[in-house]
């Protein structure tokens, strides 16, 4: 039996699976080659198996897609996507249990049927994972750089940056922007016609490089302004902040970098955080030195 290891890209894992379709491969698990720990931890290969690396490729990706499209749907393959962002432990070997019932034909309806054993679990991670990259729009926080760019930095549970780009690219279609997932080192940069991805090796470096960057600009000093101001400290419910907006997300929230009428922002974790700017290398000559070096660029329609 057979661990397969690939590059724990959506892609990664397409191509991975059109091999165990053409080679006949026995498959025992994936294991996805991540630079950082996911929520379920590092996940290791079992001794036990023989690992098994296969590269990414973009044809057969795009050939599983399209076979995925025409047995279902192309609703069904955005779920599946969504599904596999939430990175949970043995959310490989579902898709693969369901894209094999799929395949096999045996049931004419089973494409529609969101309540089957193998499609009601991706179904519930791929909820969770759209409930995230919906509540993230409303909590992303930019500053202003040295270069003028607008950065923002996140950490969210879910790998949902890709699935949030289209919306800031149609708010802000003009400008220079960037949004930086410091847990998982890479980000998207967009400069006002393309949207590139930018990988930072040491997320850690990174994070702390923007957060002694520049002070906070206008923008964010007044709505930190707005944010006290509009605030009924006598209405004041911190069980129901923390429902609303869970304290993980605080650590880049402007308006919660303070005591608020009482409620310690350093309750949480790792809630200490800087402000967004860039103390040394501007993020356009990063993207350019990535790009010279044939880094990929999200397409135009993302």
């Amino acid at each position: 039996m057979l661990s397969i290891h690939y590059d724990s890209s959506f892609d990664g894992f397409l191509s991975s699976v059109f091999e165990i379709y053409r080679q006949h491969l026995d498959v025992g698990e994936f294991v996805a080659e991540r630079s950082y720990e996911t929520e379920q931890g590092t996940v290791s290969a079992d001794l036990f198996m023989q690992p098994f690396h296969i590269e990414t490729n973009e044809d057969s990706a795009r050939r599983l897609k399209r076979a995925i499209v025409n047995a279902a749907s192309e609703d069904v393959l955005s779920l599946l996507m969504a599904a596999f962002r939430s990175e949970g432990a043995g959310v490989e070997m579902g898709i693969l249990a369901y894209l094999r019932k799929l395949f096999a034909g045996l049931e004419p309806n089973y494409a529609k049927n969101p309540a089957s054993a193998e499609m009601l679990p991706l179904f519930k991670l791929a909820q969770s994972v759209r409930h995230e990259a919906g509540g993230m729009l409303g909590m992303v926080r930019f500053n202003k750089s040295p270069d003028g760019t607008y950065v923002a930095e996140i950490e969210p549970k879910y790998d949902i940056v890709e699935m949030i780009v289209g919306h800031f690219r149609g708010r802000f279609p003009n400008g220079r922007w960037a949004i930086l997932d410091s847990r998982r080192g890479y980000g998207v940069y967009y400069d006002g016609r393309r949207t590139n991805f930018v990988s930072m090796p040491d997320p850690v470096a990174m994070s702390r490089a923007i957060a002694s960057g520049a002070p906070p600009d206008e923008f964010t000093r007044m709505w930190k302004s707005y944010y006290d101001t509009m605030a009924i400290k006598e209405r004041l419910n911190p069980r129901l902040l923390r429902q609303c907006l869970p304290v993980r997300y605080w650590k880049h929230l402007p308006e919660r970098q303070q005591s608020l009428a009482g409620v310690e922002v350093g309750s949480g974790r790792g809630e200490k955080r800087g402000n967004i700017g860039f103390a040394s290398q501007s993020l356009p000559s990063v993207v350019a030195q990535r790009n010279a070096a044939g880094a990929m660029a999200l397409p135009s329609h993302a």
